[in-house]
């Protein structure tokens, strides 16, 4: 009886964590643009467009970067809880697979949050090294399931914009990631472009983050 209780509430517990994953989607971008908004604010004579959120979070007031990213972890990890919960049956594999990669992205957050990047003009340490891996690691995961989605969604008419938005943040974020390692000019503007693809894809854990979660309940 007393397994069966635990059985119960842990069940239970699951299901409020899996409930919470909606509402994530609108509180982790506001949280994390607010707190970069702050951050900013604070760090009078640092200019955004050349620091990047990084830089911001391994210097003063840098908690509240970490408090942004850490959020939006978070909301990563409620997103792909929902998608493992897909049962079996037409596209289940993939549902799982997309949980998968998007709780990758919610570990690399993490591992963002806890390594600070290196200081420009300073040798790399480990703590640097962790950060630079952690964050490719987002990236891939993150654009290889922009793929996965846009191919689960093709024939469905009702996600046709929300196919379309997820293709222009993979294209955004693949011609800034690109301009950045190739362009070295464009590295004085290193922060408006890590600026500019956070900023499509907050809007797209915002906009298509619930739709997401919507297909993952439509197959159970």
């Amino acid at each position: 009886m007393e397994k069966d209780l635990h059985k119960i509430n842990g069940r239970r517990f699951f299901n409020i964590v899996l409930n919470l994953a909606v509402p994530a989607c609108f509180i982790g971008p506001s949280v994390m643009v607010a707190a970069d908004v702050v951050t900013i604010a604070l760090n009078h004579g640092i200019n955004p467009i050349k620091q990047s959120i990084s830089g911001f979070e391994a210097g003063p007031y840098g908690w509240l970067e970490k408090i942004g990213i850490i959020t939006v972890a978070m909301t990563f990890l409620f997103i792909g809880m929902n998608l493992l919960t897909a049962k079996d049956g037409q596209e289940s594999r993939e549902l799982k697979l997309g949980g998968v990669l998007l709780l990758i992205v919610a570990f690399g957050f993490l591992m963002t949050s806890l390594f600070n990047t290196h200081v420009i003009g300073t040798p790399m340490s480990y703590r640097g090294l962790i950060h630079r891996i952690s964050f490719e690691i987002v990236s891939a995961a993150f654009y290889l399931f922009c793929l996965l989605f846009i191919l689960l969604v093709r024939h469905r008419p009702g996600f046709k914009y929300f196919s379309i938005y997820t293709g222009l943040t993979f294209l955004v974020a693949f011609g800034l990631l690109l301009a950045i390692n190739f362009a070295p000019d464009v590295n004085d503007y290193f922060g408006l472009c890590e600026r500019i693809i956070t900023g499509f894809n907050l809007v797209w854990i915002a906009a298509v983050g619930p739709q997401v979660i919507k297909l993952s309940k439509a197959r159970q």
